[in-house]
């Protein structure tokens, strides 16, 4: 029921099909019919640069560097993520009861990000930092409570903000890592990122076990991982508002036109 991508389309050098598919979308955003001719051969992608390989994410520092660190946003985003929510049984209290509140914990999460991502004093960067930030102090703070407190301060209701904190993250993380990658290596960037989130899903069912050792270990695992990559996603770049690199050269240069405002603004 949906349309070939237009870009792909005219990356073939299929362009009255990207026009046809341009022209739906114009009718379905309510325009009048356009009168669109698209050049048969200007812009049209080289064949090297159709599908650039994994490869280009390492041998690239740009790219090698937001991998590493996005990466490890997304191991620690399942990880908080799956292993609160299979932890929830262990807290006190009635089983089914934690379970539930668990899920609907997740509910107030995406209206959060959807309201703090398209803010200028806030954007993906921050939004992303403080969520992480958050849930990692949330999940700190139960061993410093006892069992037996009021319902405000209960460890219950603190591992169930951290929840609510890394759902929002989790949802975040996928549009901020889409507009960190170029577009001809989104698919493998995101792709990557995706397979160490797996990573932590496997590991995570293990962490509430570790209750063996002491109650408190599992969140302040929980927790430390939380604070790290909340802070580790600071080094990352804000990309609200900014031009999105369609190739890696534009990518290098966004960088280095970046720099030099920066220069220039010290200098000045």
């Amino acid at each position: 029921m949906l349309p070939e991508s237009p870009r792909w389309l005219y990356s073939q050098g299929k362009t009255a099909e990207a026009e046809d598919v341009l022209q739906y979308i114009a009718l379905g955003n309510g325009k009048e019919r356009l009168n669109l001719k698209l050049k048969p051969s200007a812009g049209t992608l080289r064949k090297d640069e159709l599908a650039p390989g994994i490869l280009n994410l390492i041998k690239h520092p740009v790219l090698r560097w937001r991998t590493i660190v996005l990466m490890y946003i997304w191991y620690v985003c399942s990880f908080v993520y799956y292993g609160l929510t299979l932890n929830a049984g262990e807290l006190k209290g009635n089983l089914y009861l934690n379970v539930a509140l668990s899920g609907l914990a997740e509910v107030p999460a995406f209206p959060l990000c959807m309201f703090f991502i398209e803010k200028s004093w806030s954007g993906r960067r921050k939004t992303m930092t403080c969520f992480l930030v958050f849930a990692g102090f949330a999940c700190i703070l139960t061993m410093f409570l006892p069992t037996n407190a009021g319902l405000l301060l209960s460890p219950t209701l603190l591992a169930l903000c951290g929840k609510m904190m890394v759902s929002a993250a989790f949802n975040i993380v996928y549009i901020y890592t889409s507009e960190l990658y170029p577009t001809v290596l989104r698919n493998a960037g995101l792709g990557v990122c995706s397979m160490s989130c797996r990573f932590a899903g496997v590991l995570a069912p293990f962490v509430p076990s570790m209750k063996s050792l002491s109650p408190s270990v599992p969140f302040v695992v929980f927790g430390i991982s939380g604070l790290s990559a909340g802070f580790l996603t600071l080094l990352l770049p804000e990309t609200l508002n900014k031009p999105i690199a369609e190739t890696i050269e534009d990518l290098q240069s966004s960088k280095y036109q970046v720099l030099k405002t920066e220069e220039a603004e010290q200098a000045s």
